[in-house]
């Protein structure tokens, strides 16, 4: 069976194919890619980094913050990409 891009008309109702898909995939991961703006500011991120580098706690640091794991797994990365490049 051909996957088709364009749209037909059935009945008068809106027949499209799985072609948008992957749009949808890609919103959804987008949606679950962490924002932790909204709960850290800026020197906050920052402070958590130095104490990242320098291999202080930070499990006593980031409980104030009330971050669900997703949004600590990106802060980690968000270390490891600083870290990599200082």
């Amino acid at each position: 069976m051909a996957i088709r891009k364009e749209e037909e008309k059935k009945i008068g109702m809106k027949v499209t194919d799985n072609m948008d898909g992957e749009k949808k995939a890609n919103e959804k991961l987008e949606m679950k890619t962490a924002d932790v703006s909204d709960k850290m500011t800026i020197p906050q991120v920052r402070e958590f980094i130095r104490r990242y580098k320098t291999g202080e706690n930070t499990r006593d640091y980031l409980k104030q913050f009330n971050l669900k794991k997703i949004e600590l797994d990106e802060l980690q990365k968000l270390a490891d990409r600083n870290k990599r490049t200082s």
